[in-house]
């Protein structure tokens, strides 16, 4: 089996979340699931912004809708949705 890199787009509950926190503890909930590439803040309106990561997983199902539970079921998190998906 190959790999997989997906985009998430997770947004905060609040403006007032800090995401360098947030970050911190997204990244410790899925560490052991996959491999984290990249993560970086973009903003989406009125103050408000996302956490965008890019992890790279083995190609196999469940794993993308485990990590998306993951990261939904952290404490601040509104919701995280996949943005990107891409075969390496």
């Amino acid at each position: 089996m190959g790999e997989v890199a997906i985009g998430f787009e997770i947004m905060p509950d609040g403006i007032e979340i800090d995401l360098g926190q947030l970050k911190t503890q997204v990244e410790g909930a899925i560490n052991d699931i996959c491999r984290i590439q990249s993560t970086e803040e973009r903003p989406v309106a009125f103050g408000l912004k996302a956490l965008h990561m890019t992890v790279v997983v083995e190609d196999k199902e469940g794993v993308m809708d485990q990590l998306e539970e993951t990261i939904g079921g952290i404490e601040g998190v509104q919701n995280a949705k996949v943005a990107s998906l891409t075969k390496l």
